[in-house]
């Protein structure tokens, strides 16, 4: 709202200004109209670039979520030396040689059912990616605003500056007729010195308006993060010829229109989403788990040996008593070598598969107290919400209040800025002829000048009153006058 407010300052300091830009902008400079300054605020603003970043980190989140319903596959192999005792894999007898040895698997499994959390979660990722650009819209608005603000800021400088000069050419022409008549004796110095001391305070004040004219510009550069000497850069005033008191808008329809366009009650009810998909996935931890899996597996080892070559032999078993004649025995000796690599792996070659079961009995109260959490944090969204919508309600009624008003308030101001410079020209007119002294003038003119900027604000404040509620009723910031 407070940034509205400035758009308003915009509005109603517009409608007098006639004319180029003042001195500071004159020559061949680019021009800026608000809808420009905006953009490329918007393309420069890093609070911006932040947000986006949100956007695209939530639509990883949400695609990572999802492949999560997919298998894995795992593929593993390791090669490894072994020292010392240890135990055959193919005899399972205790082996005190350095065996080399690898082994190689391939692994994949995919949950079942978990209690729904794969699912809620992948909701509430999709969700995340809504609320986060729903929070990069509100960041674009309040970043829109911000520049606005500044841009009207200038224009109101230039406005006021435009006033104190057209009030110092008034005080500017009694002052060169004052001067005569005293240098011609005609009047007294009192009254030729009062008009002089209005205009060294109109000289002080168009000083003035024009140094917040400079800061004004600075200002808006530096939300526009724009390197830009002052002296080249100008905007483009936007010309209001008329203000319509008109009134289009009714409460009940603002409302409706506003919880239906506004960012940060879409916002709010994506939290709230959120918060309900939390308590959903909290909740799955009280519920079982069921996988599948399977498993292909193989290895070599140097300790696996084959024989080949082989050989008849005998070998005496014993002697005949008396004799002494030996008794032979034949057998087969072979030749070994460890066993080839490749028949190593398709002879280990092994597989395996299985279902998972795992039921939750007890594990400290984590699931409980994550239940607790995420329906307090549920709590919380919904009264955020209803406190946005509570809010935004109060701010319409308000804005709309403010519009009658304004309409009121500008009717009298315009009644009376006219009586007032009726007025001065009367005392003007009065003072030529010698029947009103340069006090009752001077009096005269302040009157009138107070009644312009009550005029003008009384302006402001309409169209302040017309752009507020044309905000509410469409979401955009767009200067209102009809």
């Amino acid at each position: 709202m407070k940034y509205l407010l400035s758009i308003a300052v915009f509005l109603v300091s517009t409608i007098h200004v006639l004319g180029d830009v003042d001195s500071l902008n004159q020559g061949a400079v680019k021009t800026w109209t608000l809808e420009e300054c905006i953009t490329y605020a918007l393309s420069k603003n890093l609070s911006i670039v932040d947000q986006d970043i949100n956007v695209q980190r939530a639509t990883n989140t949400y695609n990572q979520d999802r492949f999560d319903r997919y298998p894995t596959l795992n593929a593993s192999a390791s090669h490894n030396y072994n020292f010392g005792r240890t135990i055959d894999p193919f005899t399972n007898q205790f082996v005190t040689d350095r065996i080399q040895s690898n082994n190689f698997s391939l692994t994949s499994g995919v949950t079942l059912y978990n209690g729904g959390r794969i699912s809620n979660t992948i909701l509430r990722s999709e969700n995340e990616i809504e609320r986060a650009k729903f929070q990069s819209q509100s960041t674009v608005n309040d970043i829109s605003l911000r520049v606005a603000d500044a841009f009207l800021q200038v224009i109101f400088a230039q406005n006021q500056l435009k006033n104190f000069e057209t009030i110092n050419k008034s005080t500017t022409t009694q002052l060169e007729q004052a001067k005569k008549l005293y240098e011609a004796g005609t009047t007294n110095q009192r009254q030729y010195l009062n008009l002089k001391a209005q205009d060294a305070r109109d000289q002080m004040n168009i000083q003035s308006a024009k140094g917040s004219i400079r800061m004004a510009y600075l200002r808006l550069q530096q939300l526009m993060q724009l390197d830009l000497n002052i002296e080249e850069f100008a905007i483009t005033r936007p010309n209001f010829d008329s203000v319509s008191m008109a009134n289009q808008w009714s409460i009940a329809g603002l409302i409706n229109n506003s919880v239906s366009s506004l960012p940060n009650v879409k916002l709010a009810e994506s939290q709230l989403r959120s918060s309900t998909l939390n308590i959903d996935i909290s909740k799955s931890a009280f519920y079982p788990r069921v996988s599948v899996f399977a498993n292909v597996n193989t290895l070599y080892s140097e300790s696996r040996l084959e024989r080949f070559n082989p050989q008849l032999r005998t070998s005496p078993i014993g002697y005949v008593e008396g004799t002494n004649q030996p008794v032979v025995t034949e057998f087969t000796s072979y030749d070994t070598r460890v066993s080839a690599f490749g028949n190593q792996l398709n002879d280990n070659f092994g597989q395996a598969v299985g279902v998972s079961l795992s039921v939750p009995i007890f594990n400290a109260n984590q699931a409980r107290a994550s239940v607790q959490d995420a329906t307090l944090a549920e709590q919380q969204a919904r009264n955020n919400l209803e406190q946005t919508k509570f809010g935004l309600k109060a701010d319409i009624i308000q804005a709309y209040t403010d519009f009658e008003n304004a309409v009121a308030t500008y009717n009298s101001a315009t009644e009376n800025e006219s009586a007032q410079k009726d007025n001065y020209e009367f005392v003007q007119k009065s003072a030529e002829a010698g029947v009103a002294t340069t006090a009752e003038l001077i009096l005269a003119l302040n009157d009138w000048s107070q009644a312009i900027n009550d005029l003008e604000r009384a302006r402001f404040q309409l169209i302040y009153s017309r752009t507020v509620l044309n905000f509410y009723n469409t979401g955009e910031v767009v200067l209102s006058v009809n």
